[in-house]
């Protein structure tokens, strides 16, 4: 990706690589998981969603149930 960098990159391609960053609170700590790894922003709105699902957030329950529907059918 190195050349990439140096070429301008589209906001789909930036968003995709910033996901896979650290998640860096305001003082500059890294957040870690419980095995000490950073957690990537990915995995932070990941997250988010299923604790939004928790809470009864109808539209993250549906994103969640949509993505195992899916999964189910791409094992077949």
């Amino acid at each position: 990706m190195a050349k990439k960098d140096k070429e301008q990159m589209t906001m789909e391609e930036y968003l995709l690589s910033q996901l896979e960053t650290p998640v860096t609170m305001k003082d500059g700590t890294v957040v870690t998981k419980p095995d000490g790894t950073p957690l990537t922003k990915q995995e932070a709105i990941a997250t988010n969603i299923l604790n939004q699902a928790m809470k009864g957030d109808l539209n993250s329950a549906k994103y969640i149930q949509n993505l195992q529907l899916m999964a189910k059918r791409t094992k077949k």
